[in-house]
């Protein structure tokens, strides 16, 4: 109730509606299920070349990385740019890290790409899930980041 008071507030002083990304529901949820396939299932490791945003159809921005490995280089669908932001400090996606990625291979915006499900760093010592083993999206849900 509290939250739609300030929405209305924040509304009212504006004119314009206040995105708040942790209670704006997830419009993708069952393109997103369909995007990662746990029959699928792949690791890749290499190092980050670079990072992107990529708007979907729907509107949503969402985090790519690329990542060289031993058989060139792997584009990696990640989630949310919102969602990435949020867990910045808990994992960094700076070009040069050496990552691991479990993911599928789907299809985003005609490109072949690995939808991740977890990332982690070489070292072991950041560890992130976007994607539960049924293909949900984390930020869906009330994930805690490990």
């Amino acid at each position: 109730m509290l939250l739609q008071i300030v929405m209305a507030l924040a509304i009212q002083a504006t004119g314009n509606a206040i995105r708040v990304a942790d209670t704006t529901p997830y419009e993708s949820v069952n393109k997103s299920e369909k995007l990662f396939t746990d029959t699928a299932v792949q690791t890749v490791t290499g190092v980050i070349t670079d990072t992107k945003t990529v708007t979907l159809k729907d509107g949503a921005e969402f985090m790519q990385m690329e990542v060289e490995t031993d058989h060139g280089i792997i584009p990696v669908h990640l989630g949310p740019v919102w969602y990435m932001d949020e867990y910045a400090d808990r994992f960094d996606v700076n070009k040069g890290r050496s990552v691991s990625v479990v993911g599928s291979p789907s299809m985003v915006q005609g490109k072949e790409v690995l939808v991740a499900s977890e990332i982690t760093n070489e070292e072991g010592k950041q560890h992130m899930r976007l994607r539960h083993p049924d293909g949900i999206p984390a930020w869906v849900g009330s994930e805690k980041t490990e």
